[in-house]
């Protein structure tokens, strides 16, 4: 999975279940994509987060390469937006107090603040996965080429991918000449109760479930 901003409790379902993660930081920076923003709730309304990053002249850039746009004082909105939502909710200044400790105002890289957040989050859930990035492993390769030859390095067996991956892994059928097991990851978000909102409104950040149930309880919801 590549490291995204404030990932969707998917993202920790994925990683509950296997014995290592691979954080694909070394594959295309897309811009404007979950790479860099992510959706919370504002009294009950959706909003999207986005870190403004340099792009300009650096179209194929990869994710870990990313530089910040710090002149923004982005950091400082995201935290008054997110003391805003969820201030008044039953565990959102802990979430808040979460997030302001790990995304340092020294951080230069987007890789930075997303890892970061990441790795508060899976230690909060006592999640034990082993985490990876591609671009400390001696392997190359486009889309599932790479895929494979990563679990190769790795003597994985098994490959449990994000349901996006669908298309282009069984468009390549490249894994039906390996000896590599792949299943697709089938996570449905549950519903919990959502202040200020009359309906569920599911695929959030974590945040928004972090806010409303607490960190001991959201283990339940991934």
């Amino acid at each position: 999975m590549q490291p995204t901003y404030l990932p969707w409790a998917g993202y920790f379902n994925l990683m509950k279940n296997v014995d290592c993660f691979i954080l694909l930081d070394d594959v295309q920076f897309n811009k404007r994509s979950w790479q860099q923003r992510n959706r919370i709730l504002v009294q009950g309304k959706e909003k999207m987060l986005t870190i403004p990053v340099h792009t300009k002249g650096k179209r194929n850039q990869k994710i870990n390469d990313v530089v910040l746009d710090n002149e923004q004082k982005w950091q400082d909105s995201h935290i008054a937006i997110l003391k805003n939502a969820y201030s008044k909710h039953p565990y959102g200044k802990e979430i808040i107090e979460i997030y302001s400790n790990a995304v340092k105002p020294e951080f230069t890289l987007l890789k930075e603040v997303n890892v970061a957040f990441i790795e508060v989050i899976k230690s909060y859930l006592n999640i034990s996965t082993e985490l990876i990035f591609s671009s400390d492993l001696p392997v190359e390769g486009k889309k599932s080429e790479y895929l494979i030859n990563i679990c190769n390095y790795l003597g994985a067996k098994n490959y449990l991918s994000p349901l996006g991956s669908y298309d282009y892994i069984q468009e390549e059928s490249l894994f039906n000449k390996t000896l590599i097991n792949v299943e697709y990851q089938n996570y449905k978000p549950q519903e919990y109760s959502q202040k200020y909102s009359e309906i569920f409104i599911p695929s959030l950040s974590i945040i928004d479930v972090l806010a409303n149930v607490g960190c001991k309880e959201t283990i339940q919801y991934i």
